[in-house]
C-alpha cells in the first residue's frame, strides 16, 4: 500500500499503512542483516567486531582488534 498508489482509497487507516511500510522496512533489514552474516561466517568470522589483516604463511589471517 502507498499513499501515492492509485489504489489507496483512504480507506485504509495511517495506522495500518505505518504497519505494513514498518514490516517492509524490517524485512529489508532483516535480509541485509542475515546476508552480512553469512558473509563474516564464510569468512571464518564467528561474531562480527572490529578485526585486522595479517599477511601469514598461508594467506590473509583475521584477528580481532584489541
Amino acid at each position: 500500500m502507498d499513499v501515492l498508489n492509485s489504489n489507496f482509497d483512504g480507506s485504509d487507516s495511517l495506522d495500518e499503512l505505518a504497519v505494513v511500510r514498518a514490516r517492509a522496512m524490517f524485512d529489508r533489514v532483516l535480509g541485509s542483516w542475515a546476508s552480512d552474516l553469512l558473509h563474516l561466517r564464510r569468512q571464518g568470522l564467528t561474531t562480527p567486531g572490529w578485526r585486522e589483516c595479517i599477511e601469514g604463511d598461508d594467506g590473509p589471517i583475521w584477528r580481532r582488534a584489541a
